[in-house]
């Protein structure tokens, strides 16, 4: 049931099936595919095993049996993988034990490694002006660069690239 997450993986082992959780992605695998995310956010989720300590959420995943709910407790560090049938009954903690990831770390790559056809379909060319100046430390518009992160998320939906500037 617990997991060192100095790199921000875990893996959890079941009966002949290998989870592997991003931390700081909040996402599932199962078998190198993201499981399909149905919550995350931080709530009580129960209390640790091990420590007593309190469990908090990190993330709610839908699997075709029922449910897997992602928790890190909060005395001993642990991380838990809490599974539930459809009905929401608890049928048991996976063991979890520290892995590398299974698909790899997303890399953010600069502005400049992005196609430039990519980027002009989501920002304006004022947004690509201000994200690049921002990026090499250069003066920018606040305004342009707020509307550039309003769309990060359509980006990385569009062309599965993450930018975080």
């Amino acid at each position: 049931m617990r997991g060192d997450l100095s790199a921000g993986w875990v893996k959890c082992a079941g009966v002949g099936e290998m989870y592997s959780f991003d931390e700081r992605e909040r996402e599932l695998y199962f078998e190198g595919e993201r499981l399909d995310r149905r919550w995350t956010g931080e709530e009580l989720a129960g209390f640790c095993a091990g420590c007593g300590g309190e469990l908090s959420s990190l993330g709610c995943y839908s699997t075709p049996g029922g449910w897997l709910v992602a928790s890190r407790c909060r005395g001993c560090g642990s991380i838990v993988l809490a599974e539930y049938d459809s009905r929401w009954a608890w049928k048991g903690d996976r063991e979890v034990a520290a892995a590398p990831p299974t698909p790899g770390p997303r890399k953010m790559p600069r502005i400049s490694e992005i196609p430039r056809e990519e980027l002009e379909a989501v920002f304006t060319p004022a947004e690509l002006r201000d994200m690049e100046r921002c990026e090499r430390g250069e003066p920018y518009l606040r305004q342009n660069l707020y509307r550039a992160r309003a769309k990060y998320e359509k980006f990385e939906r569009l062309f599965g690239v993450r930018i975080d500037i």
